[in-house]
């Protein structure tokens, strides 16, 4: 019988999937956007954040036995239809974002030529720890988590020491306005995106009920302390417009404070190692999802078997990497996941009314899932219009496919109760 996750492990999961892309890679594109209103963006991110959060958590102790996550609490509450969107809207994201972190990761390394060989070459390697067991993948993503944490940490520090505090570098507060701020948080959510993967996990973690709403809660409160540190530090550092769009704007900052070359070569390895904990998280959320929903006879029966579910993920993540444009990547995903999270306050109001009963329940009902849902809505429409597009081609597709999958089965149900076609 295989041990369980306990609640470090799970939190760790939780933690390699939000330290990643987000804030290594976007976090200087964010500044470009809102200015030092970046800090506004973050913070209005992380309560927004914290709000799926505590939801999440709710119905991850109500529905203990579902590896689906957001997914399963759609179903299980608004149907299969419901449910269906929401795993496929969450599959789509996971994909291109699994193709983003791992081409993060291929874009810090000196070959250049080869970004997409080598970031397809992270993706199956990563695809057999998965199937290798959850296990030794907490195990190896707790480690890693130690070391982007501690990157962060040494990046802080470097920049509070070392730089110089000026008004100038924090003013005007939100030079492109509010519309840039909330711009900024639109971009900034792909830094907190993967807290939900802890939800998948409930079967696997001990007590799972108690223990998973506890590992959401930590990885958010961490994540947001290091996130908001982090933003503050670069702008202690530099003047906001120093940022762009740079790729590596933690280094970038370092190389114009001159920095020690080996305190930018540690926190650029950090963000190395975070690209490679945020694509196996990415991997774990993806491959639980698409077993679930073929569990639950959402999709092909046969689709829940490990191997073709983990096969069928790759196979999108690294079809996905041909759409290149990190940032334009980030906020295609986010329409996906943004989705999802309008839905599991609306779950958690259902949940209710219909008494079920958790160990665990989010505080200040309604008002939390009131907050949840306007904010989501908020963030959603400042993706842009590219990203809405797609978001909605999806959702098309995605109501396409349900129905057809519907109809199949219905065609199959009345062939096996009319084998030989009498009427």
């Amino acid at each position: 019988m295989k041990r369980k996750l306990n609640l470090i492990e799970a939190t760790a999961i939780g933690l390699g999937n939000i330290i990643g892309a987000g804030i290594f890679v976007m976090v200087g594109s964010i500044i470009y956007l809102a200015g030092p209103g970046a800090l506004l963006s973050f913070i209005i991110t992380g309560i927004l954040a914290m709000t799926i959060g505590l939801n999440s958590a709710e119905l991850s102790s109500k529905f203990p036995k579902t590896e689906g996550g957001v997914y399963s609490f759609a179903k299980l509450t608004m149907g299969d239809s419901v449910g269906f969107l929401v795993g496929w809207m969450r599959m789509i994201s996971y994909a291109v974002s699994g193709a983003a972190t791992s081409l993060g990761f291929a874009s810090y390394l000196p070959f250049h030529g080869f970004q997409f060989v080598i970031a397809g070459i992270l993706i199956v390697i990563l695809s057999i720890i998965y199937l290798l067991g959850l296990k030794l993948a907490s195990e190896i993503e707790t480690i890693l988590v130690i070391i982007n944490i501690s990157g962060l940490i040494i990046f802080i520090a470097f920049s509070l020491i070392v730089g110089k505090f000026s008004i100038t570098h924090f003013t005007p507060i939100i030079p492109h306005g509010i519309s840039g701020v909330f711009s900024g948080a639109s971009l900034a959510f792909f830094a907190y995106s993967g807290f939900n993967t802890i939800a998948t996990l409930t079967p696997d973690v001990e007590n799972g009920e108690k223990t998973v709403p506890k590992a959401i809660i930590l990885s958010l409160i961490i994540t947001s302390i290091l996130y908001i540190l982090v933003v503050f530090s670069m702008l202690y550092l530099l003047p906001w417009q120093s940022y762009g769009l740079q790729g590596n704007p933690l280094s970038f900052a370092l190389q114009e404070a001159k920095a020690p070359e080996i305190v930018t070569i540690i926190v650029s390895l950090t963000a190395i190692i975070a690209t490679i904990t945020v694509t196996l998280s990415i991997i774990i959320a993806s491959a639980r999802t698409l077993k679930q929903m073929a569990e639950d006879e959402l999709i092909p029966k046969r689709l829940s078997n490990d191997r073709i579910a983990i096969i069928i993920i790759s196979a999108i993540m690294i079809s996905s990497l041909s759409l290149g444009n990190v940032e334009l990547i980030g906020l295609v995903a986010n329409f996906g996941i943004i989705f999802s999270y309008v839905i599991t306050p609306i779950a958690v109001v259902i949940s209710r009314r219909r008494k079920i009963i958790g160990k665990f329940e989010a505080p200040l009902f309604p008002l939390l899932q009131i907050i949840a849902v306007v904010l989501s809505l908020i963030i959603m429409t400042s993706l842009g219009k590219e990203s809405l597009m797609l978001g909605i081609l999806s959702l098309i597709i995605g109501l396409l496919i349900h129905e057809a999958h519907v109809q199949i089965n219905v065609i199959e149900k009345g062939k096996r109760l009319n084998p030989h076609g009498k009427v």
